[in-house]
């Protein structure tokens, strides 16, 4: 990544009055679209790979506040962040398919 892309829109000391500029961001989209398309996330539903796109933008709006861009990689820590948020819709998309399932077994055993 270019370190001069790589830079938040204002510069204000204030880490909570920072936002991301439009090259910044189409990165991002890049990042988590090719992220999406690797073999490993294939063959999971449309809507799901939507919702962890959605999850990982959150949570590296929400971290990229206290990043340094001063260090060597920021690709690496952007990919780490997608692969671990992705990881985590898919394990709390699972976990509720679970509970469902129990639940309606439950259901059908009592009638």
């Amino acid at each position: 990544m270019n370190a001069e892309l790589v830079k938040w829109r204002d510069s204000s000391p204030d880490p909570e009055k920072r936002y991301i500029s439009n090259e910044f961001g189409k990165m991002l989209i890049k990042i988590a679209d090719k992220m999406l398309h690797r073999s490993e996330f294939r063959n999971y539903p449309k809507e799901l790979k939507e919702d962890a796109k959605s999850f990982f933008f959150l949570k590296v709006i929400k971290g990229l506040k206290n990043y340094n861009f001063e260090f060597g990689n920021p690709f690496a820590y952007l990919s780490t962040c997608a692969w671990n948020s992705f990881l985590t819709v898919i394990a709390k998309h699972y976990k509720q398919q679970n509970i469902r399932r129990d639940v309606m077994k439950q259901l059908l055993v009592d009638l």
